[in-house]
């Protein structure tokens, strides 16, 4: 699970340069070093054809994935996936990316401009291309939201929200609809710019319960990606995928 990949000796306090940044010198690096060491980077249709039992995956078979639409995915990754010919998947948040052009976007309690996010042209590009698949990263569920009588910001995908003025909680009625709603939208804005529904939910923050995994099954999207380490075994479920973290931008010998 990548994120933000910022140009080489970007300084640490500059958007996408953070926690989850990984410069592109590092990520070539980690690219050469997976095939120099055996690792087969596969697609999400490779692994549902070989749980369906079509072609076997490859061993040390890896899944990557870019969360969060970062333009550098496009500018920087892209290239790189090119060059090595592996394929990867874009999680996409809909309210970011339906941001007009020189607006400002709330990201994660940062302004970041519209222009650091991809634009929807080269998402198509890069979709028709075959090598990367578009996956939802939901419509607006990327934030935290009022989750107590303390005003703690909670995952808005799984948080009753907790309204200070009536002292009430989100009934679970208004919490189902809030999320199936903001589901639905987000599927449906990648089907119409790319002609292709999400097969893949990409839960924001990696939180998620039973009610939202079964609201992404009924909407088509039965492949779920969490943030919970370790590997996926042949049996493991599909709408528990796990996958590891790369931060801090870790030089060859960390990663």
């Amino acid at each position: 699970s990548y994120h933000e990949v910022p140009g080489d000796g970007v300084p640490e306090s500059a958007p996408g340069a953070g926690r989850y940044g990984v410069e592109v010198s590092q990520l070539v690096a980690q690219f050469a070093w997976l095939r120099e060491n055996g690792f087969h980077p596969v697609s999400l249709e490779d692994i549902v054809q070989a749980r369906g039992g079509g072609k076997p995956l490859p061993p040390k078979a890896v899944l990557l994935t870019f969360d969060d639409g970062h333009a550098d995915f496009y500018t920087r990754v892209y290239p790189v996936l090119k060059l090595f010919g592996y394929p990867a998947v874009i999680a996409l948040v809909g309210s970011w990316m339906d941001s007009p052009a020189g607006t400002q976007v709330d990201y994660d309690e940062q302004r970041l401009p519209r222009e650091a996010f991809l634009s929807w042209d080269q998402v198509r590009e890069m979709a028709a291309s075959g090598l990367v698949e578009v996956a939802s990263h939901s419509y607006a569920l990327h934030r935290g939201v009022t989750g107590n009588p303390q005003r703690n910001q909670q995952p808005a995908a799984i948080a009753r929200i907790h309204d200070p003025l009536t002292r009430r909680y989100e009934d679970d009625a208004a919490y189902l609809a809030r999320v199936r709603d903001d589901l639905l939208r987000n599927a449906r804005l990648i089907e119409r710019e790319t002609g292709k529904a999400p097969r893949a939910m990409v839960w924001p923050y990696g939180r998620y319960n039973g009610a939202t995994q079964r609201i992404a099954r009924e909407l088509g999207m039965p492949l779920m990606l969490t943030l919970e380490g370790g590997l996926n075994a042949s049996d493991a479920p599909f709408d528990r995928i796990r996958r590891v973290i790369v931060e801090f931008n870790p030089d060859l010998g960390a990663f």
